[in-house]
Parts: structure tokens; C-alpha cells; sequence
């Protein structure tokens, strides 16, 4: 019998959810639920991968050991790996794990699969002693519920969608999860079409940089228009790519703050260091916004990639041409038309550092 989808597309293209949260926050049966929501659904539970080492296993405790540290790293990947393979399988995965601190954004970035949306069940303090208390099998041991909770609240980046569940039934917290994620799953699938330069761009990226520039004004932030919408009549992905330049590291967390009242999702680095990313709110065009700080790789590679375009208009037209190309090859998948890229861009760095200035 097909499992009911309550309104939910169950055709749609696979996705994975990472739900984590303190133990005892309600992870195992909403992890559970949410994958019943699909016509393909895997519940994955991240903690069978400790449970598996028989012998010369380190459990996580406060002060966390070296070669605990380790083990829950490769726990996670392990996880990670799983998840991916029933995905590219064409399953909707649910891995569910308590996943906390830097970790977290660590954790959605091994995981390769898109979308990937990552959400954090954080029920009071007097909800999560309730809950176990009542249950048989007791997760809290070297950890206290305070000391677990404040490592999501005050040292866990607000990645993904947070949720106070205190007083919401599994059922409710499901449907809130399919409600805040469902508009991203379309558009993070949409197919990938390269079209024809809009002069409207610039206009675009104002209009959504203008409350981004509001936000981080007292931090001295840039904001600026990147990427292939910025480089005048280069044919692209009608997506913005906005770059938020920070004076330093000291202001990251800051400014996630701050983009988080916007609706900002913030996504971790995805993979690239010192670039932090953040998926659209709600209610605006899509477009892909970073913090970077100012002078750091990611932040040099933008600018010079954008600027090399700008300036050289043949190699502007053969990127427009190579990127037509793979979105007629890779017309459903990111990952693989973005790899594809990545020889084109990285000869294009390497001449903008290192050529004469008349190319």
C-alpha cells in the first residue's frame, strides 16, 4: 500500500533531510514519519554506524577525546556516504543523528546530494527531560540535558530550518518540515537553462541587495553583484550570485544573525572554506548569496573570475558557449554540470593572476 503523501508531491525527484537535535528532541519518530511521506522514503539512522563498532569504540562525552572526536567523524561519514547512495538509488532520505557545534555545517556538506535540507528539532529544556523520562531506553548519561541542548543553541551554526517542537505532535512537526522545504525542493530541481543576457540584472541584484546591505551596514560589509549575471551580455543561469564581504572572520557569526532575520538559510561552506552560503528566503527571487571575507581565496576568485569576463569579451562568449553545452548535457543535475566548469574556470583564474594585462 502506498504510504500517505497529505498533499505532499511523492513524485517528485529525490531528496535528503538531515534532522538532528538534542537526544530525546523527538529526532527518531518525525525522522521516521517524514520518510513515510514518499512513495520511495528511507529512514537512516546515523547512530547504527557507532553502534556497529563492536570493539575500541569512544563514545562522544563534554570533553571529547581525540579519538572520539574521530570515530563520530567517521560516523558521520559513513552516514553521509549511505545517504548519497540511496539517493543517486532514487530514495527520499531521512538520516536522522544528533549532529551539533561546527560539525553540523560540516556534516551537510559531506553529504553530496541536492537538495539537502537540514533541520534542527530543538524542544525546551522541561520538553526534552519529559520525553526522557519516558522513555525506556535513556540516552542521557555523561550528558546532562542542559549541556547537550546549549551545544545547539550557543555553539551549533544556525544551519538549516530550526524548529521548537515543545508543543507540536510528530504529525504537526512533519507537516511544518514538508511546508518550509517543499518550495525549495522545486526550485533546487528545476532544470538547468542558460539564457540570454538581461539588462534587468543589475536591477535585480540591487532591489535584493538593498535589505542585505541594511543588515550588515554596521559591520562595514560590501555587498557585491558576482558571478555570470554580473558580467555585461554574458549569456547565464538566470540566477543573482551576491557576494557579502566581511572585514574579517570575527564577523561571520554576526552576519548569519543577521541574515537569518532576513529568512536567510545558512548552509555551511558546502565544501569551500572561508565562503559561507545561504539558500533564498521565501518570499525572494531565487539567487545564490555568500559571506566572504575581504582578500580570501573565495573572495579573489569571484572578483577575478568576474572581472577577467568583463574584460575579455571572447572568453566571456566561449564560457557562455561551454555552459550551453553542459546544460544540455547535465539538464537535471548540479553537481554535475557545476564539475564540469570547473577546468573552463580555473584556466580563466589562472590568467587573470598570472597573464599580461592585455590577455
Amino acid at each position: 500500500m502506498t504510504p500517505p503523501t497529505r498533499g505532499h508531491d511523492a513524485t517528485q525527484k529525490p531528496v535528503i533531510y538531515l534532522i538532528t537535535g538534542p537526544m530525546a528532541a523527538g529526532k527518531s519518530t518525525v525522522a521516521r514519519l517524514l520518510a513515510t511521506r514518499f512513495e520511495r522514503g528511507v529512514y537512516l539512522e546515523g547512530d547504527i554506524f557507532r553502534r556497529s563498532i563492536i570493539t575500541g569504540r569512544e563514545d562522544p562525552t563534554p570533553e571529547m577525546a581525540q579519538e572520539a572526536l574521530a570515530q563520530l567523524r567517521l560516523r558521520y561519514q559513513l552516514a553521509a556516504a549511505a545517504a548519497d547512495g540511496y539517493f543517486e538509488a532514487g530514495f527520499t532520505v531521512v538520516l536522522e543523528d544528533v549532529v551539533a557545534g561546527p560539525l553540523l555545517g560540516e556534516m551537510r556538506t559531506t553529504v553530496r546530494s541536492r537538495p539537502c535540507h537540514v533541520v534542527v528539532l530543538l524542544p525546551s529544556s522541561d520538553a526534552i527531560a519529559a520525553r526522557e523520562a519516558g522513555r525506556d531506553h535513556k540516552g542521557y548519561g555523561v550528558w546532562s540535558v542542559e549541556q547537550l541542548r546549549d551545544g545547539f543553541v550557543n555553539q551549533t551554526p544556525r544551519v538549516g530550518i530550526w524548529l521548537d517542537t515543545s508543543d507540536l505532535t510528530p504529525d504537526e512537526t512533519v507537516d511544518v518540515i514538508l511546508e518550509r522545504t517543499s518550495p525549495h525542493t522545486a526550485s533546487s530541481w528545476s532544470e538547468i537553462v542558460v539564457t540570454d543576457y538581461d539588462p534587468e540584472w543589475p536591477t535585480l541584484f540591487e532591489r535584493i541587495a538593498e535589505p542585505v546591505r541594511l543588515a550588515v551596514a554596521d559591520l562595514e560589509a560590501g555587498v557585491e553583484h558576482v558571478g555570470s549575471t554580473s558580467v555585461l551580455g554574458l549569456r547565464a543561469k538566470p540566477v543573482i550570485d551576491i557576494d557579502v564581504v566581511l572585514r574579517s572572520e570575527a564577523d561571520v557569526p554576526t552576519a548569519i544573525e543577521r541574515l537569518h532575520s532576513l529568512g536567510y538559510t545558512y548552509q555551511g561552506d558546502k565544501g569551500i572554506r572561508g565562503r559561507e552560503a545561504f539558500m533564498w528566503p521565501d518570499d525572494a527571487p531565487p539567487h545564490h548569496l555568500y559571506t566572504v571575507i575581504m582578500d580570501n581565496q573565495p573572495h579573489r576568485d569571484h572578483i577575478d573570475f568576474r572581472d577577467y569576463l568583463r574584460a575579455h569579451h571572447k572568453t566571456a562568449r566561449e564560457y557562455a558557449e561551454l555552459k550551453e553545452r553542459l546544460a544540455a548535457e547535465h539538464h537535471d543535475n548540479r553537481l554535475a554540470y557545476t564539475d564540469a566548469k570547473a577546468a573552463f574556470i580555473s584556466d580563466v583564474l589562472r590568467k587573470a593572476r598570472y597573464a599580461s594585462p592585455t590577455g
